[in-house]
């Protein structure tokens, strides 16, 4: 409710019912159409299949990382940011759900998409609109790990402290990746100050200036809350992935001092406690997943259910209400490996 529609809509004989762009306004028309059975008309290479367009973003952004170095990095980063700014605008909850439900071989590489995703959120939400500091951000986040993404594949199956020489990487990183990007001719004087501050905290604790409040800009200050945010949800072998919540807290609780609360408090309000893509379980015993954002920070949103009471696929999965007893939610789940291929983009309808 209250967001545009992405498509045309028709009934099963090709009666137009409501056109793209009309803002569902009140929900007696959002139950109308959510009772009926609706089409879209979806041609082979039809821009609005935000599912084929994700799939073809995870596959294709390492080859654009491979241009680290050449002049063409630069263009390929601006394509791929733009394309998230596409995506969010068509469909923010599939594209949030997608990004961290859809297999990736590298797990660096969601790390960035995610991030990018939502440091464009942030800068949407802090920025006028069609500044060109939204897509540096975006760009930024992106770029941010350009030195260290074999590193930031290997600490995800790192067990046991880091060493000395581990630490140095992870401490040289931010000004490694800006020296790639100027060696890339990238001449964007804040794209390659957010890349280089990316770590950089409130209170001066960060690397590797050491930078307090105001030295900092605003794009860094946006990667550092997307990046902590993203590494808490994905979690390591290391450590278990917390849910969107015990992230919340720990932003707003011993990582206080070190962030900007206000861009903080900006991604709480535009993905909440519950976002799309969460895995949940119900009362029911029954696993589901949150779709759809919906009303406020703390609501849980539109929750399908697909795997039944007992460990085993629904034949088609079905729609709860959390709001009754039945069906509340109990507790955050990971994907189980046992679980047989799931189609994710169906459950946004793509």
């Amino acid at each position: 409710m209250g967001q545009p529609l992405s498509w045309d809509l028709y009934t099963v004989s090709g009666v137009l019912v409501a056109t793209a762009g009309t803002v569902v306004e009140s929900p007696d028309q959002l139950v109308r159409l959510r009772e009926r059975s609706l089409f879209r008309e979806v041609g082979e290479n039809d821009d609005s299949d935000v599912a084929q367009r994700i799939n073809s973003l995870i596959r294709h952004f390492p080859t654009t990382l491979r241009a680290a170095g050449s002049t063409r990095l630069e263009p390929l980063i601006r394509l791929v940011a733009q394309d998230i700014m596409n995506l969010a605008e068509l469909d923010h909850d599939a594209t949030l759900g997608m990004l961290r439900l859809m297999p990736v071989a590298n797990t660096a590489i969601r790390h960035c998409l995610l991030t990018a995703l939502l440091a464009q959120d942030m800068a949407k939400l802090s920025l006028p609109p069609k500044d060109p500091q939204i897509e540096t951000t975006v760009c930024a986040a992106l770029t941010m790990n350009i030195a260290a993404m074999d590193l930031h594949r290997m600490l995800d199956e790192y067990q046991g402290p880091l060493d000395s020489g581990v630490r140095d990487l992870i401490g040289r990183h931010p000004n490694a990746g800006a020296e790639i990007l100027r060696r890339s001719r990238v001449r964007d004087k804040l794209w390659l100050e957010t890349v280089t501050q990316h770590h950089e905290q409130m209170d001066g604790s960060g690397y590797p200036a050491g930078l307090k409040k105001d030295e900092i800009s605003i794009p860094a200050r946006i990667l550092r809350i997307a990046d902590f945010y993203v590494a808490k949800i994905r979690g390591r072998r290391y450590r278990r992935a917390v849910s969107a919540r015990s992230a919340f807290r720990e932003l707003f609780g011993t990582e206080r001092s070190r962030l900007d609360n206000r861009l903080a408090l900006m991604l709480l309000r535009r993905i909440g406690l519950f976002p799309p893509g969460t895995l949940v379980r119900l009362s029911s015993r029954e696993t589901a997943l949150i779709t759809r954002k919906q009303g406020s920070d703390e609501n849980v949103g539109k929750v399908i259910a697909f795997i039944n009471p007992s460990a085993r696929p629904h034949q088609q999965p079905i729609e709860r209400n959390t709001n009754q007893p039945d069906f509340s939610v109990i507790g955050i789940v990971d994907p189980d490996p046992d679980w047989p291929a799931i189609n994710w983009p169906a459950f946004w309808g793509y």
